[in-house]
Parts: structure tokens; sequence; C-alpha cells
């Protein structure tokens, strides 16, 4: 199904890419397209009792909206492939250990925590985690050569702004850095 002009693909296959990190909190079962919606976020947070399976093996197909390519990255290969070609459940502490989540919480602290998370990115500098979000997704993209090609010149234009003097100064004066993103 096709997107509108202005649409986002949630699970971030098609179109441009985001310029802000997302953060996401999952709470119970979480199968299929919920998998690979998460997948498609930069931070997870889980709730104790999440519980995962990408079953769509056990069905006949293949997960298509992401997760055979996200899956090997995140997690490993042979992680991957434990769950996918199963179609296997795992619970919060299993992805936890796997690298599937980043934090598991108790039942109901998920979603605070998620938006505690991105509260906490937020206050950084803005125009510093644009780039550091775009670098990482460079090189998980298209690799390590292309990642590093663009490290200087992505540099460069940021050390020139009003942030970069800011961040320096909050940390002479010991205080937090009040970011405008200019």
């Amino acid at each position: 199904m096709p997107l509108p002009d202005d649409g986002v693909d949630p699970v971030r296959l098609t179109g441009p890419a985001l310029s802000k990190p997302v953060v996401s909190a999952v709470q119970g079962i979480c199968f299929t397209i919920g998998i690979e919606l998460m997948l498609a976020t930069d931070v997870r947070i889980a709730a104790e009792d999440a519980r995962f399976e990408q079953l769509e093996v056990r069905r006949g197909i293949y997960a298509v909206c992401g997760a055979t390519i996200r899956w090997p990255r995140e997690v490993g290969w042979g992680n991957a492939m434990r769950y996918l070609l199963t179609g296997d459940a795992l619970d919060a502490c299993e992805a936890l250990r796997l690298g599937l989540v980043q934090e598991v919480v108790p039942v109901g602290e998920q979603l605070a925590r998620a938006q505690e998370m991105a509260n906490r990115i937020a206050s950084r500098a803005p125009l510093a985690v644009r780039a550091t979000l775009r670098s990482c997704r460079l090189a998980a993209e298209r690799g390590q050569e292309a990642a590093v090609a663009r490290l200087m010149p992505d540099l460069a234009p940021l050390i020139e702004t009003e942030d970069v003097k800011e961040g320096f100064a909050s940390y002479l004066e010991r205080r937090e850095a009040r970011f405008t993103g200019r």
C-alpha cells in the first residue's frame, strides 16, 4: 500500500530517513509486525511481561517488513536465525540479553521510561543527535567505508555552531548545557 506524499513508512523500509530518533515501549505480547515496528525504532524499552515471537515461518511465510534485515544486525546472525527460522518465543530477559531491547522495566513503567529516555535524548544538542543518527544509519545500511567518508565532512559544519560553543562552555562552567539547535 503506497504511503501518502507526506507519510512516513512505519517500518522504515522506504521513503526518507527520519531525522530524529524514535524510542519505543513494549508490553505484553509482541508478535510479527509488532517486532518489525519495534526494530524500526532506535531505542527499545520492554516491560518485564513482554513476549516476542517472529512466527511467520510457522504460517508458511516469512517476515517482510524489516525483520530479516534488522534482527541479524541487532542480535547477530546466529541469534537472529535461532528465532527467525523457528518462530520460537523469547521473553523480555532474553530479548535484553540479545540486544533486541535496551532495557527491561516493571510492567506499567515502560512508557514512562521510554518518555524519560526520549526527553534525555531531546535535551542533547539536536544537530549532534541528528548527525550521530545519520552516521550510524549510514554505517548500518551502506557499510563502514561510506560512514567513514562522511565523518569529517559532516563534523565540519557542526564545529561552527552555537551548540558546540555552549557544549564547551557548559563543560568548563560545570553546568548542564542549554542547546538551541543552532
